[in-house]
Formats: structure tokens, sequence, C-alpha cells
């Protein structure tokens, strides 16, 4: 039983590592982590509670050419005035205008429709489905502050001399 409950702390360890590895790698290159092959976004407004909850994290996948994309999914998307800022929203209709496709928007949680109308090369990601309640604050102080980098550095070294001396105890 000590066999499996080490195996267990050292796989723990290793999926902390890959994890603060993945964190670290996203935000020296400016992208939002990826975990399985789906990105990972925090979610800052209450627009599309109760399906997605404020504080929350959600795996998306990126769009690509072969991406379908259908009235009632939920996509993320650039916002239309400033490309900077990124909007996770569900499709409320679809306008098709020569060959063209276009979106209209809301939130679940908004009254109206959004204000604008979105062409497909602005569709960055589709949810999948995934949402990790509460994590998204934490995550949001990782993703925007150097010192926690640092604390996961640390932490990682930590975690490894421990899982070394697991591992020559055996």
């Amino acid at each position: 039983m000590k066999v499996f409950g080490k195996l267990i702390n050292i796989l723990l360890i290793v999926m902390l590592l890959i994890t603060s590895f993945m964190i670290v790698e996203a935000k020296m290159k400016d992208l939002p982590p990826t975990i399985f092959g789906h990105q990972v976004y925090y979610v800052l407004s209450g627009s599309m509670e109760p399906t997605i909850k404020t504080g929350s994290i959600i795996l998306v996948k990126k769009r690509t050419k072969q991406t379908k994309i259908t009235t009632d999914e939920i996509i993320t998307f650039k916002m239309p005035y400033n490309e900077q800022i990124l909007v996770t929203h569900r499709i409320i209709g679809i306008i098709n205008n020569n060959e063209q496709l276009f979106y209209t928007t809301k939130g679940d949680a908004n009254p109206v429709k959004d204000p604008w109308i979105i062409d497909e090369n602005s569709i960055v990601s589709v949810y999948s489905g995934v949402t990790i309640p509460f994590i998204g604050h934490i995550y949001k102080e990782i993703h925007n502050n150097f010192t926690i980098y640092f604390l996961l550095i640390i932490l990682s070294f930590i975690l490894i001399s421990y899982g070394i001396r697991l591992i020559k105890k055996q």
C-alpha cells in the first residue's frame, strides 16, 4: 500500500510540474495556457451566468477553418472595436451575406443581444463545455503577477526534491 501512495504522490508532483511549466511557457509567449489541446480562459464578468459563473475557468477549442459553428453555440471572439479584448457569448443568429458568415451574439444573463455583428474571422475558439468554478480567480492572479511565477518555480523545485527523496527511500 505504501508503494501505491508513493506512486500517487509522484504522479501528483509530475502533474503539478507540467501544469506549472505550461502556465509559465504560455505567459512567456503571451498566449493562454493549453491543456490537452484546449485553451484555458478565465471568466471576468457575469454575462454568461448561470451557464458560466464569474471567476470560473473554461476550456475552449481553438477555431479552425473546418470548425462548424451553429446557433446556440458558445464562442470566444475578438471584440469588434478592440481586438485585444476577448468575449465569450452565445450565438443567437447567423447571417449569410454572399457566402460570408456573420454572427449575432448575446450573453445568457444579458437582457438584450450584443450591439455588434461579428464576422467569422473574429471567432477565436468554441467553448468545449468544461467549466471549473472559482479557479479563475487564482488563475487570473497567476497569469497577471510575475511574483506568482517565481513562487511556482520555487514550488516546482521543492516538489522535485521531495519526489527525489521519495524515490531514494524506495
